[in-house]
């Protein structure tokens, strides 16, 4: 069995090459994320000292993804805001294509974007709903604010 095809005409197989080119990206390359994301959800966070969370903030963050979304780890995509090299949100959009991104402690940020998304609330911009979160070490020392997050993450995922 042959798994390819020739094209005899000198006119066409130059054309055939192109059409059937299969691009895939290499999400390594540029923004090197942890994760897969098979589900399109990119969180960015921001650490300087670990590639990207220190132990303690990837085991919330864990438990956030499998018990409170009911998703694995490999269906999202964790990208450290200080380890890449192109910081424009449109960049990112364009780059991951992301239906829901979660921004944990990058509020500053965000808003030189032009866009406007106040803590534990979402916002759609171009189409993507955008959540920004409290850095990951809030929650880990203030127990009040896991809640306001839980609620901010039912109504962004379930409602």
């Amino acid at each position: 069995m042959q798994n390819g095809f020739d094209i005899d005409d000198s006119f066409l197989a130059p054309l055939f090459g192109e059409i059937f080119m299969v691009k895939e990206r290499d999400f390594s390359i540029e923004y090197n994320p942890m994760g897969e994301g098979k589900h399109k959800l990119l969180m960015l966070v921001n650490t300087k000292e670990v590639d990207y969370l220190l132990d303690d903030e990837l085991n919330l963050l864990k438990t956030i993804v499998e018990k409170g979304l009911r998703r694995t780890m490999e269906d999202v995509w964790i990208v450290n805001f200080d380890k890449f090299p192109v910081k424009s949100l449109t960049a990112l959009l364009s780059h991951f294509e992301p239906t829901h991104i979660i921004l944990w402690g990058l509020d500053t940020w965000i808003g030189s974007q032009g866009c406007n998304v106040p803590i534990h609330k979402s916002t759609l911009f171009e189409g993507v709903e955008i959540l920004q979160a409290l850095p990951f070490r809030q929650y880990l020392t203030e127990p009040s604010q896991k809640v306001k997050l839980w609620t901010a993450l039912q109504k962004l995922f379930f409602n």
